[in-house]
């Protein structure tokens, strides 16, 4: 890959670090306007409802077994628990984004300068950063998003579920993490290699 096209990826990954963080704050502001204000508009909690009727949903030659539907909640007046909660349910995820972006960003940078682009021991670093920050900030997002979600469907909804399984997105998080570190360790090993090579030759 030549150091124009890194350049050219490095800037469209910075654009996405950007909208990404004014995303961030976006919600941070509505996470405020849900525990200090109160609203009926705007952005609500996100709930998993289990169990929906499906009374003629199904056709004639079809059985549905079973059926759930994601749906918004807004608390009625100031929530201060509620909107804290939802913090938690929504901000390692992003954090965990942001900072993910964060580190590509800056490996692009130093790859772009060096002479070996993106092999060298400053990307390797990088990678393992990367790995890490995956897999603790998937296992984050997943621990925290389950006890969240629990406690504010007990709060906001009729009925609520002892377990809510945390979203795919976590799994593949942590997978992805997995990855990085591989890459991280191919690239250092590849590295020490081709210097014992340089100095025998």
């Amino acid at each position: 890959m030549s150091t124009k096209w890194l350049t050219r990826l490095q800037i469209l990954l910075t654009f996405f670090l950007i909208v990404s963080c004014f995303g961030a704050l976006s919600m941070l502001f509505s996470t405020v306007v849900i525990a200090f204000v109160g609203t009926t508009n705007g952005t609500g909690v996100p709930l998993r409802v289990f169990d929906v009727p499906i009374t003629g949903m199904a056709a004639p030659d079809a059985v549905i077994k079973s059926a759930s539907a994601d749906v918004t909640v807004l608390p009625s007046g100031p929530a201060p628990l509620v909107g804290l909660l939802f913090l938690l349910l929504w901000a390692p995820g992003v954090v965990t984004t942001l900072l993910a972006l964060f580190t590509v960003v800056r490996a692009l940078s130093r790859a772009s300068a060096g002479d070996r682009a993106l092999f060298s021991a400053v990307t390797a670093a990088h990678l393992r950063r990367l790995g890490w920050i995956l897999i603790i900030g998937s296992l984050a997002t997943g621990l925290l998003g389950v006890v969240a979600e629990r406690m504010l469907a007990s709060m906001l909804l009729s009925r609520s579920y002892p377990f809510y399984a945390p979203p795919g997105e976590v799994l593949a998080g942590v997978v992805a993490g997995v990855a990085m570190l591989a890459v991280s360790e191919i690239v250092r090993r590849g590295l020490a290699l081709l210097e014992e090579t340089e100095a025998t030759i």
